[in-house]
């Protein structure tokens, strides 16, 4: 019986001499490995003379002599652990994809990159941020949406690390280790550990999924596999009343940058931009005014008389009063001079649509949002925002405003139409220090002078 066929090769290092060179110049090291008749080197980057080096040396594999000099130790443990690691590998290859190692698979592997595999051995990060980035330069998304994009990316990698989940080092997977399974892993990830709810784990998944997409249509990802992907979204039931309110991501205008704004709005020339313009205005002026009540707010919720705002909230289904400083008057004036005969006086809903129906007003309340925000980010951009200028900014930035300017949590939250001062401080909890500073240094302790 002869020997038994190897299932994965073996490497060994060999010195790149030739034989009509001087025996005191220095040769590369290389590593060698042979499979199914055919020879695959790659340099090492270790150079030596002939003297230096014995074939023989560590089994056969090749090693240097002391002669070599002081480093010699260190350097053969080097190229150990070089061939160890190729070894590996090449095993593992072998146990997953029997027999299907190649000359392209060993090459891959020597220059540190399975180009082999089907996925051409790409990073999933850095495919999918490569993907964001061109959808962004090319002006298919937004700002905001490519900054969130590779905020979720770089909240994917911590989430491979802390589940000790990377492959081919600990955050790292390649393009076609993305399974369902994985993104089971990550929703119950984000779930239990980031205590998100199920409309912010969508928003999470969806730079994955279209990178799944993408990868699918490059024939990176087997088709079932990126369909059982594409289905993986938590289903949320439509409701305005269930939004949480949005952690705040400190994410407002200054007072410069809001008057840099009003500034750019009176000199706008486009008249739907314009009008957009007046809309985040209104809702600053109008004690941060949530979008989904901008959007439904009636001739009837307005009393001119006593300058004073009053409707239910859509989101908590309580009676919000709250009085409107001038500037909201007059843009109320405004655009009621220009459209006298309109039911919600923004027009951004349809005149006929129920505010019972919950689930047709969430979506009109997303689809109204994106639009405003498209043009917002636009004139942020123009103004050199650091920032992506959306509705909700509006909100956050009279809540800061007016924590700066001296109101008091409990007021603020009055003014927001919060719940509870518990919502106010978290979301507001910076700050609150800042304020409570300014009040105890109102107090006049006089009578303790002497």
């Amino acid at each position: 019986m002869g020997r038994p066929k190897r299932t994965c090769p073996l490497g060994k290092y060999r010195l790149r001499a030739f034989k009509s060179a001087d025996k005191e110049n220095s040769f590369s090291i290389e590593l060698e490995y042979t499979w199914n008749g055919s020879i695959i080197r790659k340099a090492t980057g270790i150079v030596c003379r002939e003297e230096d080096w014995n074939p023989k040396g560590d089994n056969g594999r090749g090693e240097l002599r002391p002669c070599f000099g002081k480093e010699y130790k260190h350097r053969n443990q080097q190229l150990k652990n070089r061939v160890d690691k190729i070894d590996a590998l090449l095993a593992d290859y072998q146990e997953q994809h029997p027999n299907q190692i190649t000359r392209d698979v060993i090459v891959g592997f020597l220059d540190d990159k399975p180009l082999a595999r089907k996925d051409m051995g790409k990073d999933f990060y850095e495919f999918t941020t490569e993907l964001l980035r061109s959808e962004y330069e090319r002006n298919r998304i937004g700002k905001s949406t490519y900054q969130n994009g590779m905020s979720y990316m770089g909240m994917f990698t911590e989430f491979l690390l802390s589940k000790e989940l990377g492959t081919y080092k600990p955050d790292g997977i390649y393009v076609a280790e993305l399974t369902p399974k994985l993104i089971d892993s990550y929703i119950e990830w984000r779930r239990n550990v980031k205590r998100n709810g199920d409309a912010t784990i969508n928003h999470a998944l969806t730079p994955i999924l279209k990178a799944s997409k993408y990868a699918c249509d490059l024939g990176l990802i087997d088709m079932p596999i990126n369909a059982r992907i594409q289905d993986m979204r938590v289903v949320v039931k439509p409701s305005l009343e269930q939004d949480a309110e949005p952690a705040f991501d400190e994410k407002y205008l200054t007072e410069k940058q809001l008057a840099k704004l009003k500034q750019y709005y009176e000199t706008c020339k486009e008249p739907r931009r314009k009008q957009y313009l007046e809309i985040f205005l209104f809702a600053f002026y109008a004690c941060g005014l949530r979008i989904v009540d901008v959007m439904t707010l009636q001739w009837g919720h307005i009393n001119f008389e006593k300058k004073e705002l009053s409707k239910i909230q859509i989101k908590t289904s309580k009676r919000h009063v709250i009085p409107l400083r001038q500037e909201a008057i007059d843009i109320l004036l405004k655009w009621r001079e220009e459209y006298p005969n309109r039911k919600y006086v923004f027009g951004l809903c349809n005149e006929n649509m129920s505010l019972d129906d919950t689930e047709k007003l969430y979506y009109v309340r997303n689809n109204v949002t994106r639009c405003i925000n498209q043009s917002l980010n636009v004139v942020g951009e123009k103004l050199d925002f650091p920032i992506s200028l959306t509705m909700h900014i509006a909100r956050h930035s009279f809540a800061v405003f007016a924590l700066n300017h001296g109101c008091s949590m409990s007021v603020v939250s009055r003014l927001l139409g919060h719940g509870s001062t518990d919502i106010t401080e978290k979301i507001y909890a910076k700050f609150l220090p800042e304020t409570l500073a300014s009040e105890v240094e109102r107090l006049d302790m006089g009578f303790m002078k002497e």
